[in-house]
């Protein structure tokens, strides 16, 4: 019998814990109110946002260059100057040439000959075909097209920093349009009541 009376209080202990604990989980009440008040502008400023925008583009890019000027020779024409050239250097190769090939005297002179005539020979051939000769420079323009990254700063409005003056209090509140000045708007004011 003393063990079953044991087990009766523990059983009774334990059922009054489990109240006890009920009562403290079950959270104490609130009131909510929404209320819509009237409020007045003070100031709005915008809300900016910058960053910074990349585009390709084409440049045309132009530097003054020195370009030669050519001049065409004339074929067959006569030029003493130009023979005479080429016979006194044949002569001079010539003459070398026969002295260092052969002891005999004499075969410098042989040599100085036959050079002068093959200069000779050779500025004729070269007067009677004529050709372009660079007969001068200018200066030209010359223009290329390279590929270039403008860079552009962009700044937005993102929104408006807005002060209203509402319960003799400044709040502040952000709005994706300006208010005017002294613009009287509406603000919902939500206010809850509990127990500490």
């Amino acid at each position: 019998m003393p063990r079953l009376f044991s087990s009766q209080r523990l059983t009774a202990v334990i059922a009054a814990t489990l109240a006890t604990g009920a009562v403290a989980i079950v959270p104490a009440s609130a009131e909510t109110r929404i209320e819509t008040v009237l409020g007045t502008v003070t100031k709005s400023d915008p809300i900016r946002t910058s960053y910074i925008r990349k585009t390709p583009s084409d440049e045309k890019v132009c530097e003054t260059q020195e370009v030669p000027v050519y001049g065409q020779a004339s074929a067959g024409s006569n030029n003493n100057n130009s023979d005479l050239g080429a016979m006194i250097i044949g002569g001079v190769i010539g003459s070398a040439i026969g002295n260092k090939t052969s002891d005999q005297d004499g075969a410098g002179a042989a040599g100085a000959v036959v050079g002068a005539l093959l200069g000779r020979e050779h500025a004729k051939k070269k007067n009677q075909q004529g050709g372009q000769q660079i007969v001068g420079y200018r200066q030209q323009e010359v223009c290329n097209i390279r590929k270039v990254m403008i860079e552009e700063t962009i700044e937005e409005v993102t929104g408006y920093r807005t002060r209203i003056e509402v319960d003799n209090r400044i709040i502040t509140v952000e709005t994706q349009n300006p208010l005017a000045v002294n613009e009287r708007v509406e603000i919902s004011r939500k206010t809850t009541y509990t127990l500490r």
